[in-house]
């Protein structure tokens, strides 16, 4: 691996992994994805991940992710980050970076459960980085743990290794153990390659031990809680008011999960976004029993922000 000198970085903080608004025949809802950024965006969020899991990214063909990320950076005042692996053979996937890069993003993430098979150890996965950096030139990259096609962990050793290269600017976490993040974090300290956590339930240990940021996918519900979280956890003392958004964020972090992305689309039009209850995604359709949770969730976080004075994002018309 090649190492480059010209470090660039990305803004910490918060990173949501974007939905993708559908219309009523599952085609990308354009000006739907334009409400739903300027609501990320009144949010207080330092960035957009786009055309990842959440945005449905398997369901999309080529032309898709290209005109959907395409969309987000014409659109958003934040940076933007996309994905850019969706082979199994690294040539493909450096040429897909390449050409999606075009767009403008800010930075292009792999998927590491596609850069080696399941059985297949590191050495593997380090080939295949190998042949993507030096196709892709001088392009910031991204990590990310995606459960799909199977969740492959990167070791903090790995990280440390990888933080060197100084073309990495992301990795997104999934190992959902508190204390391995912290060691990815020292692992990748002084170097262009940030952690961003994705676990909420030790999201704010993460960021209080030097985390880059948090791309949970509570964030398609209520991002001004996660902003709340990073704005406000990252000093010495923990307010009470600290302590009941982190409790709440914990607490429904179970709903937000069950059937997503329909939890988060159902959420998301309570709030008002122009947004379809429908996925291309093979997920259960949700019950009244799920509505019911859903909307009772949603009266607790209004109730919340109004106990503490958190201003609501919103919906420009």
């Amino acid at each position: 691996m090649n190492s480059n000198n010209n470090i660039i970085t990305i803004p910490q903080g918060i990173w949501p992994v974007m939905v993708t608004p559908l219309t009523e025949d599952l085609k990308i809802n354009y000006p739907g994805l334009k409400a739903l950024i300027q609501w990320y965006e009144s949010a207080g969020v330092h960035g957009l991940f786009a055309n990842c899991l959440s945005s449905e990214m398997y369901e999309l063909d080529e032309n898709e992710r290209l005109d959907l990320t395409q969309a987000v950076v014409d659109t958003s005042i934040v940076p933007v980050l996309t994905t850019g692996t969706f082979y199994t053979d690294a040539h493909e996937n450096a040429a897909f970076i390449n050409k999606i890069s075009e767009t403008g993003v800010d930075g292009v993430v792999l998927i590491t459960g596609l850069l080696a098979g399941e059985d297949e150890d590191d050495s593997v996965l380090e080939e295949s980085i190998r042949v993507i950096l030096e196709e892709t030139e001088d392009i910031p990259l991204g990590l990310y743990e995606c459960p799909v096609p199977y969740k492959r962990l990167l070791s903090p050793a790995l990280i440390g290794k990888l933080a060197k290269e100084n073309r990495f600017i992301y990795s997104k976490d999934t190992s959902c153990v508190a204390e391995v993040v912290v060691e990815k974090i020292e692992a990748a300290k002084g170097s262009s390659l940030a952690i961003y956590n994705a676990h909420t339930p030790d999201a704010l240990d993460s960021i209080r031990n030097g985390g880059a940021g948090i791309s949970p996918i509570g964030a398609n519900f209520y991002p001004e809680l996660y902003t709340y979280l990073w704005e406000n956890g990252r000093g010495e003392d923990i307010s009470d008011d600290l302590v009941a958004v982190e409790q709440f964020l914990v607490e429904n972090d179970g709903i937000v999960h069950h059937k997503y992305p329909l939890s988060a689309k159902y959420f998301l039009q309570l709030r008002g976004l122009p947004m379809a209850v429908n996925t291309r995604k093979d997920v259960p359709e949700l019950e009244a029993a799920d509505i019911t949770e859903i909307e009772a969730l949603y009266q607790r976080f209004l109730t919340l922000c109004d106990r503490i004075g958190i201003q609501q994002a919103e919906v420009v018309a």
